[in-house]
Order: structure tokens, then C-alpha cells, then sequence
């Protein structure tokens, strides 16, 4: 999803866009049903499946809040997630649910290309996902009417960071990089620093690509990569 996004930093806190998340989700046991819709995982590294189903669980009840879901956990590194789909099932959230969901706050915009051949970003790191505490979208106005907006509070550890990095970026021309699953957001400058731990993030989005990335920041970066082996989506629809 690429999104252009403007910052600006000064007397406000800070400017780019996006997040929202919901509550712990619960894990239960996979019960085989052929009218229920299910969702087969597979961990890059198998020890970590758990850990990335329990991500991918949170995404999709971001999406979904009613959602009943059970799972079900295997020793080759997979996992099942059966549930009962409605109508208004969104194909795309497969691919939503399994990204990595990693964003950074870093000093600088330089990069390296990695032996993949991917461009990562190689500034100092200041802030990621476990340094947010808690993301709501808002509206602002930005002057020709409403647009969304993300306010951003972060923890106490989270803070300081921020306030000492922005305090050392105010007196210099180096920018403070937002990267998301390594593609750049956005690298404004910094004019003054922000102390009281909080951002407002605002840009080009719409109600879709918001909740997209928010549910993938609040919900952690994922340990490793997971993929989408297998999956059936049967509505209720469908079963009539």
C-alpha cells in the first residue's frame, strides 16, 4: 500500500498518518466444520508460529470485531484459523493480516540494498511499534475541511526517546525518517522538540488504507515472516 504522506513538525507535535487496534484475542481449538471458512499459516521460522498467528488473530478482529474464530496449531510451523465469514469478507485482508506491520521513526533517510536486493533503511533507529502505546483515528481540519487523522501516545520509554531525538534533530538539517515495513513515509524536518510524548499523523487516506496500517502497527511487527498457505472463504451467503 504506498501512500504519500506530510509531516511537519514544529510547535504541533508531529504530522503523517494512521493506527486503532482492539483488545487481547483469544486462542481456541481448531474444530473441523466444511461450511466454515479457515485460514492455513505457515512461519518462516516454525518455533514462531504461535506467536505470528496470535498477531495475524488480532488483525483480523480489528477488521472484523463480531468474528468467532478457533485455531488450531501444528508441529510443522502451521496454524489453522476456522471462523464463520459474512458477506462483507474482504479478500485483500489476507495479505493485510500476514505483513510484517513494522514501523520506524529514524534519523535520516540513508539506505543500504541487502543481499535480496531489497532498499532498508539504515538511519539510526528512534521509535517502533513497541514504543506507541495507544493510536485512535481522528479528524482534523486542515483548513479545506475534515481529513483523517491518527493521534499517537506513546509509553514512557517511548517518550524520552522521542523528546532526546527530536531535541538533537531541532539544531541540525537532518530530517526524522518514518519508514513502514521499510518503504519511506515521510522525512520532515524538525523545528523545535517534542516533549510530551504524543503525534498527530495525517495525510492522504481514506477510512480503508487507515485502518489498514493501524491495525498493523498496533498489533506489533510480526517475528518473522508468515504466509497464507492455504485458505476457503465461505460466507453466509454462500450457505443459503
Amino acid at each position: 500500500m504506498k501512500k504519500s504522506l506530510t509531516l511537519s513538525i514544529g510547535m504541533v507535535p508531529l504530522a503523517v498518518l494512521l493506527l486503532s487496534g482492539c483488545g487481547q484475542i483469544p486462542v481456541n481449538k481448531h474444530k473441523k466444520n466444511e461450511n466454515q471458512s479457515y485460514i492455513k499459516l505457515q512461519a518462516e521460522d516454525a518455533s514462531l508460529i504461535t506467536a505470528c498467528t496470535e498477531i495475524a488473530e488480532y488483525r483480523l478482529m480489528s477488521y472484523y470485531p463480531q468474528l468467532t474464530f478457533s485455531t488450531e496449531y501444528s508441529e510443522d510451523g502451521t496454524s489453522v484459523i476456522s471462523f464463520d465469514a459474512d458477506e462483507n469478507w474482504d479478500e485483500s485482508k489476507l495479505e493485510q493480516i500476514c505483513r510484517y506491520g513494522r514501523l520506524t521513526f529514524r534519523e535520516g533517510t540513508d539506505t543500504e540494498t541487502d543481499e535480496e536486493g531489497n532498499t532498508v533503511p539504515t538511519g539510526e533507529l528512534i521509535l517502533e511499534n513497541s514504543d506507541i502505546s495507544k493510536a485512535e483515528v481522528n479528524f482534523i481540519d486542515n483548513g479545506m475541511g475534515q481529513e483523517y487523522s491518527v493521534h499517537i501516545s506513546m509509553n514512557a520509554a517511548g517518550s524520552d526517546k522521542f523528546a532526546l531525538a527530536t531535541s538533537v534533530l531541532a539544531s541540525t538539517d537532518i530530517p526524522l525518517s518514518i519508514w513502514f515495513d521499510n518503504e519511506l513515509i515521510s522525512s520532515p524536518k524538525v523545528t523545535a522538540p517534542i516533549t510530551n510524548g504524543e503525534a498527530i499523523i495525517t495525510g492522504n487516506f481514506d477510512a480503508d488504507s487507515a485502518a489498514e496500517l493501524a491495525n498493523a502497527i498496533d498489533s506489533g511487527a510480526m517475528p518473522c515472516k508468515l504466509s497464507v498457505i492455504d485458505h476457503k472463504i465461505v460466507t453466509s451467503q454462500d450457505n443459503k
